[in-house]
């Protein structure tokens, strides 16, 4: 059993990738006909992809920056302190409406081929004061590439990129260009906090410490939510709001908060963050299990109510909602989009493959654009 004591311990998942990738593959294979899931294809690709999630995962174990047990009880202890506050409060009480931001900065950029402007905005204060302090952003400039072309009438779409993204890179990713000039989209890519030209010092966002998580989430959704507010004033035709992996319950809590929104998709979306978490820890011997228990704790789960996108429904019709769900997810798993579906409605798209294997799918590409066109 690797226990993450050490990092040449956790180094010892990388012999297991392989055999849980085949494994997986299988279990994808007889589908879940009693939930409405579909069996996935079963070969080489299959199998190449969960290995890559499962490699990806491996990797992540070992550079990621375990703290001491003390340590994280300490953080969950946070969340004890402010768990009745924030679950009387709720979603709509802890996420309110801001006001259009304030733009600091706006320059002509190009990456590749594609062009964007880079804005740079303020938001106003939005948390409760007892978390204000554990807000590493406070006071900093939010930021999103943008594509427009400046007119009146046009329709939006916002995507909220994954865990580890928020690059320039994310104008191909993303297929910004594709959005703006086939589909005929504006196009804004927010950069989340903790990641891209954001990227703080000791700021790991989804970190080991739950209430951080937390207040980072309400502050990319308000974030999002005031980039809106300056969208508004175009006075577009319709926004969209998608989102992939951590960015799709981001992108789904946007969605049931703006009524300006009319249509979101959720692309292997990751739901409860720190089930997931939770759940990779599980494989980590006793010491996993630990960490993996303080993540599931009644304090976590009470503070973690106010980001849960299950809670309410989107403002978008349901024939305007899009789940992207990969059969063999060993990232932020099957069940998680599966729930969000059921939760939704609307449409779904079962993907024959694995979390990252589906920035390769030339399928899912063809349902977004079916959705949006």
């Amino acid at each position: 059993m690797i226990d993450w004591g050490t990092g040449v311990a956790r180094a010892g998942l990388f012999a297991s990738v392989l055999p849980r990738a085949i494994a997986s593959a299988r279990i994808a294979g007889r589908g879940r006909p009693d939930a409405g899931v579909p069996p996935s294809a079963v070969g080489p690709r299959v199998v190449g992809e969960s290995a890559l999630d499962e490699f990806f995962i491996a990797i992540n174990s070992v550079i990621r920056d375990i703290p001491p047990l003390e340590v994280i009880e300490g953080n969950v202890a946070r969340c004890d302190a402010v768990a009745a506050e924030f679950t009387a409060l709720g979603i709509e009480g802890i996420h309110q409406r801001p006001n259009a931001p304030r733009i600091v900065s706006q320059k002509r950029k190009m990456f590749g081929t594609t062009r964007f402007d880079q804005i740079d905005y303020l938001v106003d204060g939005f948390l409760p004061q007892s978390v204000v302090v554990d807000d590493p952003y406070a006071g900093m400039t939010a930021s999103a590439r943008v594509l427009s072309r400046s007119g009146k009438g046009r329709r939006w779409i916002i995507w909220v990129h994954g865990a580890a993204q928020g690059r320039n890179d994310d104008l191909y990713a993303f297929r910004a260009g594709h959005l703006h000039g086939a589909l005929d989209y504006d196009v804004a890519l927010p950069v989340l906090p903790a990641h891209g030209a954001r990227r703080l010092r000791k700021v790991a966002y989804p970190g080991m410490d739950p209430l951080v998580n937390v207040v980072l989430t309400i502050r990319a959704v308000v974030e999002i939510r005031a980039l809106i507010r300056w969208i508004a004033r175009r006075e577009p035709a319709e926004i969209v709001i998608a989102g992939t992996s951590l960015g799709g319950p981001i992108a789904a809590l946007v969605a049931t908060l703006e009524p300006d929104v009319s249509g979101t998709l959720a692309v292997v979306p990751m739901l409860d963050l720190h089930g997931t978490l939770a759940h990779h820890m599980d494989r980590a011997g006793s010491r996993g299990r630990e960490l993996a228990a303080l993540m599931r704790s009644d304090p976590v789960t009470a503070v973690s109510s106010v980001i849960d996108p299950l809670a309410l429904d989107p403002m978008a019709s349901p024939d305007r909602r899009l789940v992207v769900a990969a059969l063999n997810d060993r990232v932020t798993s099957l069940s998680a989009a599966r729930k969000l579906h059921a939760h939704w409605g609307g449409q779904v798209y079962w993907y024959a493959g694995s979390h990252v294997g589906h920035a390769m799918s030339r399928g899912i590409q063809d349902a977004v654009d079916d959705f949006l066109a």
